[in-house]
């Protein structure tokens, strides 16, 4: 199955990047803000200052001759800025000469408190607590003092209180929403990139999976005769090496097979069909000849590229070498799965596993010669072949190897050959120096 391709791969990483750019983006908006809000700030600042500088100026000619009317009247002129909370004009003992006030940005003002009332935590020589002068729920926190005075000596108090400008009041809710936005931002952020990791994370798993599952089908391709599907002559080699592995760690067991048996197989009359048919009927003819060995059998294909990855020589007292997880390559080398292979051209291995006879041995044999005997229909022909076998086999006294126990089958299969073919042969392997005689030729014509 095919995985998502580059460009949705591409696609994916690039949600990060712009989700990251965006982040940048609210970054530098929120420094441009916070600067923007500090210069509203300072222009508020100054423009209290500002007041503070030029207000007592008007004020000290009244403040001189008494006349609280005019004081009251150059408040109020001062009152029109709608983000001033309260003005109060005090005398040096503290008492309230007069004071504007209102309760709400932009509110009218008011009168607060007549001539000679106390003004509470005003810098004169007053109690701080007292009842009269205590300031209203309205009045904002800012509260700046600035002397009055004439000729060096002290006249009053004048108090300024006032709370933020509407500007600054909008800049602080736009403040609280644009933080609000940067969070959420970062969650999605911080999410979609968990998410692209977990992503980019499981593809390259799956493609680690894909390469190794493709080297292991190059392999597996590699011991397969491509024709027939069966093992081909490496992968015969190694279902040896494990068999006889199997077989060494059995050896002297009582509940295991006590023989290791091998047939070899070479077809008659084969080259005559091929000759006359084609190649073409020839192949489906092997195809078919390899498939009646498996179902003559008890056969299970066994994965071979994996058992590349198995010890051949196991513990003492394994009963097999350890299988790499797979329940096919465990069944391969259990006692009574047999396996078959393909040596090339028209000759066939079988490892006839769990034989505990050589009489056990011959009936699967004659099975064999049986089930090749049987008429093939292949392209509206009936086509008849027979087969030799060279069984060759090793009991416990003996630890035979791949080479000896091939040509031990192979020397038997001749001799069946030389013996008028459709038979069967048997080579008992006590002595592997007696491998070293030569085969039976045919004769000048081709007969055996």
């Amino acid at each position: 199955m095919a995985g998502p391709g580059p460009d949705l791969l591409r696609r994916r990483n690039l949600i990060p990047l712009l989700l990251l750019g965006f982040v940048l983006v609210l970054l530098s908006g929120w420094r441009s803000f916070l600067y923007s809000r500090q210069l509203l700030i300072d222009s508020q600042e100054q423009s209290y200052r500002e007041v503070l500088r030029v207000l007592p100026q008007g004020l000290l000619p009244h403040l001189v001759v008494d006349d609280y009317v005019a004081l009251e009247q150059d408040l109020s002129g001062v009152m029109v800025d709608p983000s001033i909370a309260a003005l109060l004009v005090v005398d040096p003992r503290g008492r309230v000469l007069a004071h504007l006030q209102r309760d709400r940005p932009g509110g009218p003002p008011y009168l607060r408190y007549g001539p000679n009332r106390l003004a509470p935590n005003s810098p004169g020589p007053i109690a701080p607590n007292s009842g009269p002068g205590r300031p209203g729920p309205g009045l904002a926190a800012e509260v700046r003092w600035q002397r009055l005075e004439a000729g060096g000596s002290t006249l009053g108090w004048l108090r300024l209180s006032h709370w933020p400008t509407r500007t600054l009041a909008v800049v602080g809710i736009l403040a609280r929403q644009y933080l609000q936005l940067m969070a959420l931002t970062l969650v999605v952020f911080a999410v979609l990139l968990t998410a692209s990791v977990l992503v980019v994370q499981r593809e390259g798993r799956r493609r680690e999976a894909q390469l190794e599952q493709q080297g292991l089908d190059l392999l597996e391709s590699s011991l397969r005769d491509p024709l027939t599907g069966l093992a081909n002559r490496r992968g015969l080699d190694l279902l040896l090496e494990r068999e006889i592995a199997r077989f060494n760690a059995n050896r002297g067991s009582t509940s295991e097979a006590d023989l290791l048996v091998i047939c070899l197989i070479d077809l008659d009359e084969f080259k005559p069909i091929n000759d006359r048919y084609g190649h073409a009927v020839g192949d489906k003819l092997l195809v078919e000849v390899g498939r009646r060995l498996c179902q003559g059998l008890r056969t299970m294909a066994p994965d071979l590229a994996a058992d590349m990855s198995l010890d051949p020589a196991p513990g003492p007292g394994a009963g097999h070498p350890p299988s790499g997880g797979t329940g096919r390559l465990a069944l391969a080398g259990d006692r009574g799965v047999d396996q078959v292979a393909r040596l090339g051209g028209d000759e066939f291995v079988c490892i006839l596993a769990g034989c505990a006879t050589v009489g056990q041995a011959e009936r699967l044999a004659q099975r064999i010669l049986q089930s090749l005997g049987q008429p093939f229909a292949l392209e509206r022909h009936s086509l008849t072949v027979g087969a030799s076998l060279g069984i060759a086999y090793g009991d416990g006294s003996q630890a035979p190897s791949a080479l000896a126990l091939l040509q031990a089958a192979d020397h038997a299969m001749y001799r069946a050959k030389a013996q008028g073919k459709n038979r069967v042969q048997f080579e008992h392997l006590h002595n592997p120096d007696d491998l070293s005689r030569p085969r039976p030729l045919p004769d000048q014509n081709g007969s055996w």
